[in-house]
């Protein structure tokens, strides 16, 4: 059998086709999410869905939207919170950092594992590791990222969380992609 250059060409592209197709059809499609006060914006591995929520803080329960996308492997969550406290008050911003990273570990009965400092657009922050008992006695390895402002008082954060040992590619891509004030992306 006699095997022309066109025919291996053409073999050589279905092949390849074959090969490349699962992994682009796998692969997420990033959608651009907006707080709806536009006081922040991230991208997520596809398009979450948002909620109203309540947390227990010293303050009183805060009242904030959350979007949050999860499947069988992670989870991605954002937020932005307005503290419920007068404007002219001083506020400690180290001290809203501390305890947003403390009643975040302590609602999911989770254990701090590491922290650094980190700061985005003109904003001091926190990126926090953590892992909390997951489903199976599989523990569930998280990294937060959290800022905080004075005037007004709010925090921000974006919560990328993984259900396996495996390291998640689209976690850094996540984390990376939060904007504040000013840089904040609008929806398409």
């Amino acid at each position: 059998m006699r095997v022309t250059f066109r025919a291996l060409r053409v073999v050589t592209a279905l092949v390849l086709t074959v090969l490349v197709s699962p992994a682009v059809a796998e692969a997420p499609r990033w959608v651009v999410y907006t707080q709806p006060d536009k006081l922040m914006s991230v991208r997520f591995p596809g398009k979450p869905t948002e909620a109203d929520q309540e947390a227990p803080s010293p303050l009183g329960p805060l009242h904030f939207k959350m979007a949050s996308l999860f499947d069988a492997t992670h989870a991605f969550l954002a937020a932005a919170i307005t503290y419920p406290v007068d404007p002219a008050a001083p506020f400690d911003t180290r001290k809203a950092l501390d305890g947003a990273r403390d009643q975040m570990i302590a609602n999911i009965k989770g254990k701090l594992t590491a922290e650094k400092p980190r700061k985005l657009d003109g904003l001091n922050g926190r990126e926090v590791w953590f892992e909390a008992p997951g489903p199976d006695n599989h523990p569930i390895h998280a990294i937060a990222r959290i800022y905080v402002s004075a005037k007004p008082a709010r925090a921000y954060m974006v919560i990328a969380m993984r259900m396996t040992d495996q390291p998640d590619p689209d976690a850094a891509k996540f984390l990376d992609s939060m904007h504040l004030g000013k840089k904040v992306e609008l929806q398409r």
